[in-house]
């Protein structure tokens, strides 16, 4: 797990800024806090991000998972998969692993948040069965094909993604 994190791997279309007004914010701050004190997101691993009714909030690049503060989330309001481009509002860049929240939340309708981070060793997790580059479309597959009868998958050689109704439900699959 000693990845390199090589930056962005689809192209960022910025839009007018558009503040997220949500109670997730905080809870997930709160998670973010959480995981770092289990040493889950070493070294700006990992992102966090809900749902909402045009597209979902979720952690920027290179995000510190415990130093998280509300300024630091970003709504995604498009995501084009074939043209691997994400629109988003507002200058901060978005999780490289956007594409993948993307695509969980388009195959899990029921899914309302989703936590990602770098631990292997959980209970009740499935594991996909190859490891792939984080932040490709190999990788986001690998995790969804996994999460459709799952909340909870290993990405081989990578970390976790945890996915729930509520923040506390997606947290407490990872306890």
């Amino acid at each position: 797990m000693t990845e390199i994190h090589v930056g962005v791997k689809f192209e960022v279309v910025h839009g007018p800024e558009e503040p997220v007004r949500d109670s997730r914010i905080e809870e997930l701050i709160r998670i973010g806090k959480a995981l770092a004190a289990k040493g889950f997101c070493p070294e700006n691993c990992g992102n966090l991000s809900f749902r909402v009714a045009n597209g979902f909030v979720i952690t920027p690049v290179c995000a510190s998972l415990g130093n998280l503060t509300p300024q630091d989330f970003v709504l995604v309001k498009d995501v084009n998969i074939l043209k691997k481009k994400v629109s988003c509002a507002g200058k901060v860049k978005p999780s490289s692993e956007s594409m993948m929240h993307k695509m969980i939340y388009d195959a899990r309708l029921d899914a309302q948040v989703i936590l990602h981070a770098h631990a292997l060793g959980l209970k009740n997790a499935i594991a996909t069965k190859k490891a792939y580059p984080y932040g490709t479309l190999e990788f986001a597959k690998s995790a969804v094909e996994v999460l459709k009868d799952h909340d909870l998958v290993i990405l081989k050689g990578h970390g976790f993604v945890s996915i729930g109704k509520t923040v506390d439900e997606a947290y407490a699959r990872i306890q």
